[in-house]
């Protein structure tokens, strides 16, 4: 029987001499906070020694004493010593792991002190490499250059939570680097702030109206139809028009994708395109599946590959409904799946 009393482990053994006596046993065992590791390779074998050495800094170990390593007492952590006490014995070298609950000598502050100054100047130098980010933004609006800032800032947020990884005792070192990061990731969020044109049209003239385009929307109008939905009228309803009916438009509502109003192809432009401009949704996820919409609309030789599959996809919705708002319900959940993932992308989080 195992109790727990003061932070202690209490084994309860009844041994039991004949029917009616029976001595009891109290075992103390202390709470177990760290894993000490010591382990050593033959020198001949340079490459297995280097293995070892890099396996064991990427548990987080600290040297504690020369030949000595220590790691908070977890679960995982002793799963890996073990692991790797059988590699080093498999190697022709020798290891041991013990678990205590303190350090003589040296105080649980001390021991944490070792862990933070082995973490600190990585999330210094992150720090560092993200501020000069943070500096450049404001001349990188343009797409080029926005999109090396998300790649460059995807490098340094997988960086940090590797780090973040070891940061057994976190001294807030990871916090700061953390605010550094989002304040890149809000930057890419806020791209009107490097002088993208204002909107044409104002966004409250267009709230919880009627959109009005022909039946079997396809692409550009299913799309389009998201578009509005999400960025610009979250209340709007939809009318499809059947084969070979008036475009007769009721009060208040309109038309889009069609041959008469202004939400349709104008130039080069797409009724997509058109929308994002007249109503100024500078979003960097928008414009990347506006670039997608476009490739199929007007479909000029082979697709890129992101464009194939969203036709694919599209091909197959419209193949299995047969009503109209079932299949704009339907695409919706596709651009929205869409818009979130080129989002993280944009925005330099990992995928």
């Amino acid at each position: 029987m195992r109790l727990s009393f003061a932070g202690r482990s209490i084994l309860i053994l009844f041994l039991l001499l004949d029917n009616e006596t029976c001595v009891t046993y109290f075992l103390f065992t202390m709470k177990n906070k760290w894993i000490l590791f010591s382990y050593s390779i033959p020198a001949a074998n340079a490459k297995a020694r280097m293995r070892t050495w890099r396996r064991i800094s990427a548990t987080g170990a600290a040297q504690l004493k020369t030949g000595l390593q220590i790691l908070p007492h977890r679960e995982d952590l002793q799963e890996n010593i073990t692991w790797l006490i059988g590699e080093v014995t498999a190697l022709g070298g020798e290891a041991i792991a013990l678990q205590c609950d303190r350090v003589e000598g040296m105080t649980e502050q001390q021991i944490e002190q070792l862990f933070q100054a082995q973490v600190d100047p990585e999330f210094e130098q992150i720090q560092a490499e993200a501020g000069a980010l943070l500096a450049t933004a404001d001349v990188m609006g343009e797409v080029g250059g926005a999109k090396e800032l998300s790649a460059a800032l995807r490098k340094l947020r997988k960086r940090c939570e590797a780090v973040r990884g070891r940061d057994f005792f976190p001294s807030g070192a990871a916090a700061k680097t953390l605010k550094v990061l989002d304040s890149i990731s809000e930057r890419l969020r806020r791209p009107e702030q490097v002088g993208l044109p204002a909107a044409r049209l104002d966004r409250s003239q267009y709230q919880g109206r009627t959109w009005v385009t022909r039946a079997r929307p396809y692409i550009d109008r299913l799309g389009s139809a998201w578009l509005i939905e999400r960025f610009i009228d979250p209340q709007a309803r939809f009318r499809f028009l059947l084969p070979g009916e008036t475009a007769d438009l009721h009060q208040g509502e309109l038309p889009f994708d069609m041959a008469l109003g202004d939400f349709t192809h104008q130039g080069e432009l797409i009724t997509f395109e058109v929308l994002l401009r007249d109503f100024a949704l500078h979003d960097q996820a928008l414009a990347k599946i506006s670039e997608l919409v476009k490739c199929i609309d007007v479909q000029e030789g082979a697709l890129p590959e992101d464009a194939a599959l969203l036709k694919i996809l599209l091909d197959g919705l419209v193949g299995l409904t047969a009503d109209d708002h079932q299949l704009l319900d339907r695409a919706t959940l596709l651009f929205d799946a869409l818009h979130a993932g080129y989002a993280k992308t944009v925005q330099g989080e990992a995928p």
